[in-house]
């Protein structure tokens, strides 16, 4: 990320910070709770439950139908709801609210190469302890492999697409779409106005697609096998998933994968929040 904006290659700016307008990181926290609990009752994230349509997980295709209702109903409410620290920025009429740093070196006063050595000072510790756990069985790829192949995909999509990978924004672009759609089949629709964007939902397809080939190429079987997640759960989770997401300004990979790698301070906070809701949730179900 930092290579590819020191290069011009992408301008992978670190995550804003979203605001209810009730206290800073608000939207954040708030949303990264309710995607947490949602990840819990669906068993995947907005990006897995991709994964799970291409190899036909049952809970995945009702997780979906949930995610585009919150993404239909986040699109409806977006004007009134959230605002973001770049908009304030830019002088948005949103007042009274305290603009804080956007990344841990503007904390801190640290060079960002410097931090980046810190930060993978302790990534590197991260896997030590790991490498100290039991390892799961019946896995297609070492965890670490994986990551690196994630980091390959990050790669490809900032040097074919310029933007860095982040895929709930694809449910609030199908919840536009279908609104639109809706609209003009009740009669009701705007004739007028921006068409809604595609580049997300595109990106999302690719996601389908790559997993659908990659399972029909090798012969592998889910670890664990298949999570037995009732249909209502599975739509409710799938929902609330996604509202949560596109409120606090990205999911685990907007703000996992791309933004804790910018070091953003709303991307640190919404991950911490996202592990938060999902933990709360499990003691009580």
């Amino acid at each position: 990320m930092i290579l590819a904006r020191k290069y011009s290659i992408a301008p992978c700016a670190p995550r804003p910070q979203t605001t209810l307008g009730i206290f800073p990181y608000d939207g954040n926290i708030i949303g990264g709770l309710l995607l947490g609990g949602g990840m819990t009752l669906t068993g995947a994230c907005p990006g897995t439950v991709l994964v799970q349509i291409a190899t036909g997980i049952r809970s995945g295709y009702f997780a979906f139908v949930g995610g585009i209702v919150g993404g239909t109903l986040y699109s409806m409410v977006k004007p009134y709801l959230v605002s973001t620290s770049s908009n304030r920025r830019a002088g948005s009429e949103v007042k009274d609210v305290r603009i804080e740093p956007m990344t841990i070196q503007e904390y801190v006063g640290m060079r960002e190469e410097r931090l980046v050595l810190v930060y993978e000072g302790f990534l590197v510790l991260v896997l030590l302890l790991a490498s100290l756990t039991e390892r799961a069985e019946n896995v297609l790829f070492p965890p670490v492999v994986g990551g690196l192949l994630i980091g390959v995909g990050q790669v490809a999509s900032l040097v074919l697409t310029g933007s860095a990978v982040g895929v709930s924004t694809a449910y609030e672009q199908l919840g536009g779409v279908t609104k639109r759609a809706w609209g003009y089949i009740s009669g009701r629709g705007e004739k007028s106005g921006p068409r809604p964007a595609y580049n997300s939902i595109a990106f999302a397809g690719g996601i389908v697609l790559g997993s659908w080939v990659l399972s029909r190429v090798l012969d592998f079987k889910i670890p664990g096998g298949e999570a037995p997640i009732a249909d209502s759960k599975a739509i409710l989770g799938g929902f609330v998933m996604v509202l949560g997401a596109r409120v606090a300004g990205g999911c685990t990979s907007g703000h996992g994968i791309s933004g804790m790698s910018t070091f953003s301070v709303a991307s640190i906070i919404s991950v911490a929040a996202m592990f938060s809701g999902g933990m709360g949730l499990t003691l009580f179900l």
